[in-house]
């Protein structure tokens, strides 16, 4: 269950696509966009294998998000360095670096589209929206992200996430505001048993 809703929302593996265009203009108003944002709160809806699950979003950036699932008992937290993924029936949390997820991309301090290590391999303008398909660079055989915008105004709309084996999920944002008074310990866990994906188990206070 923790890797796959891993993988869903922040896309840690990934599946070989072909070439196709890319609109510089569409990347140029995305990463505009993004890097324009501090902070975000709403609510969001994931699709995969048929299934949907309703929770909280909210995002601060630099770095930090929190997903809240309405009826499964986990949460994801990012506090700008590490990805924790908290399982509430165990009491328990794995973590990961944040830098090894490409949803990371969009919580980024500096948001660069096309000259860091993130490679937008397509670019798709539909009539009230346009979408981004990425993955990071060197990591292309693995998979990709595609991340849709609305255009008028230009605002977050949805991703969805294809993994290696060809798994689709969706996750799509309504209500989203502009938000950055959370309180100070809102993208933390306290006190959970943490098991690291290095290896070894310890306490993350």
């Amino acid at each position: 269950m923790k890797w796959k809703i891993f993988s869903v929302i922040f896309g840690f593996v990934f599946c070989t696509v072909a070439n196709a265009a890319v609109d510089t203009n569409l990347i140029n108003s995305a990463e505009k966009y993004l890097n324009s944002i501090t902070g975000l709160s709403g609510n969001f809806v994931q699709t995969a294998s048929g299934k949907k699950e309703k929770g909280e979003f909210a995002m601060l950036r630099p770095g930090r998000v929190r997903l809240d699932y309405d009826n499964l008992p986990v949460q994801l937290i990012s506090d700008g360095r590490d990805l924790y993924f908290f399982d509430k029936s165990l009491d328990q949390i794995t973590t990961v670096p944040l830098t090894s997820t490409p949803a990371g991309i969009l919580i980024r301090e500096n948001i660069d589209l096309q000259n860091a290590d993130i490679s937008v391999i397509e670019t798709a303008d539909m009539d009230d929206t346009f979408s981004l398909k990425m993955n990071l660079r060197g990591q292309e055989g693995l998979g990709n992200m595609t991340v849709v915008f609305d255009k008028k105004p230009v605002k977050l709309n949805s991703w969805t996430v294809i993994d290696a084996t060809g798994a689709k999920t969706d996750v799509a944002f309504n209500g989203l505001k502009t938000k950055t008074n959370f309180p100070s310990d809102y993208f933390q866990i306290q006190h959970h048993r943490t098991i690291s994906t290095s290896g070894g188990d310890a306490f993350y206070d």
